[in-house]
């Protein structure tokens, strides 16, 4: 069909350059050009059997049913093309970014505030679902996880057999070593599984050096899966568990799921986001083809690819056997599909970047997940379908997704039941299939609330116009995070003054710095008493922990220091460590005990680490927390009624009600991380340091993580004339990064 692929094409350029009116009239013109070719000549392209828009079918699978995360985050990939290196390689695909997405994504699934809880909700989940009870993950359970490495296919000659090493299609589509790393790095630190009790791999593929190494550096002792099973590798091998084909043929020999799948407790499918010329699509159930000790169309077995690369509707479809088996489907408690780099198999020997919106000619950088398989799938067919116009429009290849949705009863009348010979049990719905409304709104039946079907959560930076649940990123998008200034021994306690000046410590230099407006440095106040964390008055006045002496300072814009505060109870007090202003004036600070090489005092005089609280007027200093293990962090609301304080020797952050008259009262656990700062936004999210900024929202949910490439990150504040600069003091830099949400006063 020319005329229908030269409109598409057309589109899809005008899409890139936002050119909507236009590009919406080229889409119409070549879906009609497409429904002329159908009449004309019937090509296999059309399709006749495209499903309306938000008509859900089936039974939606998961916690909060039919519901697919997709974060999608464009830092993660940073590769110019073929011939820089490889996007696979550490400087091309970022762990951190990749890491951060991961987490995310499992977090969106479940709606829990971090990732232990979040697996734990999973795999309670499915084991309820299959009768096991109300339990989580117990030690010396087996996991397997199934991989996409078409690009290491034994027969396709990339790797070498003789010594694994990668010899063609080096940038070929395979799941991403990153993202695979990330996964496993959630099942042993979060969810706490032994390396040895993971398995990984494809069973049609060499487990080619390149990435073998990168796994086997980080987990070397995780059992890795392939075709031949050298150099370490371990071979897999047919069990004795049957896999039955519901279209009964005859006279062929007996398929059964590997030895690792039938002995597993648990699967996970990670597969990719790619088109295909025979298939239309390949995805969740289409992974599943290198879960077969066997090739796909090898004589004397049933061939897959006769009903998988099959036009039309309401026929039998191999797929929905493979992902209701008990041993397969029935075992797998998530379904992921690396999106962030996409192709068309098998056309392609590297991914192409995405012209279609969001991606706006560049990598697709996503990844998706959902405890539904027919969902999962679902999203990503829409997805594939807007950006290409030729084979995920093949007649019959959505067709799968219908069978599947309704295998308790699917338009083909096929009794499936792949766990018995003969028909003896059928299958239930495996999940719901829908279509979403349109290409840029991307909604689904429960996001419109019109019916049981799919829900999608999109992940973005930024604001956008999706229309989907959408979980808006903090950070301004493309933002990334800039060093401002280095050579400093140790930064710390950041605070900005009304003209949006950041003033920040150098500590163990005793000085105070300044950062201006205009992006110039200098130094404030030298020496300084030592100041860490700092915080200015309505006045004008630079508050200051001025740890040298113990003591609470208030610095003039000229300079001179006043001492507000020397002891408590005539004991010198541990060390004020961090502090913030609440709207009347009166003054919350922290009291941890950090022995200093710099004193010359004795031992703690304090009966505790406490929290303490400065009246209005700098009279009364009262102690109104003393039951922490060692306080630092804290930051309140900016209408005075919510203060947060960090108890980094717990590892806990709690949230107190704020009295009239300075004390503090209904104590709640706010999250399970400690901090040395904190800040808050103007949507209510908290910001937390130490290993780079991670930010929860006013419920305590974990909503962002932000790196920094510095040991320790001590303290953040917003800074700039709009207040939309978070800036980031770490080890011995100054940083700084774009949000979109704005800081408080």
């Amino acid at each position: 069909m020319p005329a229908s692929g030269i409109a598409f094409r057309k589109a899809k350029f005008e899409f890139a350059r936002r050119r909507h009116l236009v590009a919406l009239l080229r889409t119409a013109l070549s879906v009609g050009a497409m429904w002329l070719a159908l009449s004309a000549a019937g090509d296999n392209f059309a399709s006749a059997e495209v499903q309306p828009a938000n008509e859900p079918i089936g039974v939606a699978q998961g916690i909060h049913p039919g519901r697919v995360v997709w974060v999608h985050e464009p830092d993660a990939t940073d590769w110019a093309g073929p011939g820089d290196g490889h996007w696979w390689e550490s400087n091309h695909t970022s762990q951190t970014v990749v890491n951060q997405m991961m987490s995310r994504a499992i977090r969106e699934l479940t709606g829990q505030s971090n990732d232990a809880a979040a697996w734990d909700k999973l795999f309670r989940y499915i084991n309820k679902k299959r009768g096991k009870g109300n339990v989580g993950y117990k030690a010396g359970e087996k996991i397997v996880i199934k991989v996409n490495f078409v690009g290491f296919i034994w027969r396709h000659g990339g790797v070498n057999p003789e010594n694994y090493n990668l010899e063609s299609q080096r940038d070929y589509m395979n799941t991403s070593p990153q993202m695979i790393l990330a996964l496993l790095r959630q099942l042993v630190e979060r969810v706490g599984v032994k390396q040895s009790d993971i398995s990984i791999g494809d069973s049609l593929a060499y487990f080619a050096n390149e990435y073998y190494n990168i796994f086997h550096k980080a987990f070397p002792n995780v059992r890795y899966l392939d075709y031949t099973g050298k150099f370490g590798r371990i071979k897999m091998r047919q069990s004795s568990v049957p896999l039955y084909w519901s279209c009964n043929p005859e006279n062929l020999l007996q398929d059964y799921v590997p030895v690792s799948f039938a002995s597993a407790d648990y699967l996970i499918n990670l597969a990719n986001l790619k088109a295909h010329t025979g298939a239309g699509v390949t995805l969740c159930a289409k992974n599943h083809y290198g879960s077969l000790v066997r090739w796909p169309a090898q004589k004397g077995y049933y061939d897959l690819h006769r009903t998988a690369f099959s036009g039309g509707t309401g026929k039998y479809r191999v797929l929905v056997d493979i992902m209701g088996h008990a041993h397969i489907g029935g075992k797998t408690v998530l379904y992921l599909i690396d999106g962030l780099y996409s192709g068309i198999h098998p056309r392609d020997k590297a991914p192409r970047k995405w012209s279609s919106y969001p991606f706006d000619v560049d990598w697709t950088s996503s990844l998706f997940a959902s405890e539904d398989p027919v969902a999962i799938d679902s999203v990503g067919f829409d997805f594939l379908r807007t950006e290409w116009s030729d084979y995920p429009w093949k007649a019959g290849a959505n067709d799968y997704l219908r069978e599947a949705a309704l295998a308790d009863n699917p338009p083909s009348g096929t009794f499936y039941d792949p766990d018995h010979s003969g028909n003896v049990k059928r299958l239930p719905s495996l999940g719901a299939h829908e279509h979403w409304d349109n290409w840029k709104e991307k909604k689904y039946s429960r996001n419109l609330g019109t019916g049981k079907g799919v829900e999608l959560v999109a992940v973005r930076p930024g604001s956008s116009a999706l229309g989907a649940t959408e979980r808006q990123s903090i950070v301004a998008r493309g933002a990334k995070v800039v060093k401002l200034a280095g050579d400093f021994k140790f930064t710390e306690g950041p605070a900005v003054d009304a003209a949006g000046n950041v003033f920040f410590t150098d500590q163990p230099n005793d000085r105070i710095v300044k950062w201006s407006v205009d992006g110039e440095l200098s130094t404030s106040l030298q020496p300084c008493g030592r100041s860490n964390g700092l915080f200015f008055d309505k006045k004008g006045n630079l508050l200051a922990c001025a740890d040298e002496n113990n003591q609470l300072w208030s610095i003039d814009p000229q300079g001179r220091a006043t001492v507000l505060v020397k002891n408590y109870k005539g004991k010198l007090l541990n060390g004020p460590n961090d502090l913030w202003v609440r709207p009347d004036g009166g003054i919350y600070f922290t009291d941890p005990f950090y022995k200093r090489p710099y004193w010359r005092r004795g031992a703690m005089e304090q009966d505790g680490q406490c929290v303490y609280y400065l009246s209005p007027a700098h009279k009364t200093l009262t102690r109104v927390v003393d039951d922490l293990v060692q306080p630092n962090g804290i930051v309140g609301t900016p209408d005075g009624r919510k203060l947060y304080v960090a108890d980094i020797g717990a590892g806990k952050t709690y949230a107190y009600d704020i009295e009239k008259d300075g004390t503090l009262s209904n104590k709640k656990l706010f999250c399970r991380m400690g901090s040395d700062g904190m800040t808050i936004d103007s949507e209510g999210n908290v910001y937390l340091t130490g290993r780079g900024v991670t930010v929860f929202d006013r419920k305590g949910n974990k909503i962002e993580q932000i790196g920094v490439d510095e040991p320790w990150t001590a303290n953040v504040c917003f800074g700039g004339k709009e207040r939309k600069t978070l800036f980031i003091t770490a080890s011995k830099g100054l940083y700084a990064i774009c949000m979109r949400v704005k800081g408080v006063n």
